[in-house]
């Protein structure tokens, strides 16, 4: 009897999981609800809390939780995501420690000006204090944004 071993392949699955996404930093110094109470109310959206989302990194004898907010658009296959960046002294993206909050949004609905639009809309939310577009190309530690 032989035994099959498979072997996930991460770089398919990065590409897999990125394809028709975009990926905006925010600096905010509000906690994640605050924040996602103010993009709904300025912006039209309905992002909750999806606690079966949750990434969560171990270290040594400790884990931390990283919470994502996610809304769908009721009219195109469009999903947001937004991650917190941060939890206690540990960071999601390391090499992103001056941004809070990551806004993914997946689907090939957006085009570069839709992104552009929502970056300007994004800038105008209470608690806001920087938005930026991000390259995902450039993100070291991509693995830690799939759920």
């Amino acid at each position: 009897m032989t035994i099959l071993k498979l072997k996930l392949d991460q770089d398919q699955l990065v590409e897999d999981f990125f394809e028709n996404t975009h990926l905006i930093g925010v600096a905010a110094t509000s906690r994640d609800y605050q924040l996602c109470w103010h993009i709904n109310r300025q912006l039209h959206t309905n992002f909750r809390v999806n606690n079966h989302l949750e990434i969560t990194i171990s270290k040594k004898t400790r884990s931390f939780h990283f919470p994502i907010f996610e809304f769908h658009e009721p009219t195109n296959s469009v999903a947001h995501y937004i991650y917190n960046n941060h939890c206690q002294a540990e960071f999601l993206l390391p090499e992103l420690k001056q941004i809070d909050f990551l806004w993914m949004i997946k689907g090939d609905y957006y085009q570069p000006n839709d992104v552009k639009k929502l970056l300007e809309e994004l800038r105008l939310v209470p608690l806001v204090q920087l938005v930026s577009l991000l390259d995902i190309r450039e993100i070291k530690n991509k693995m830690n944004l799939i759920f």
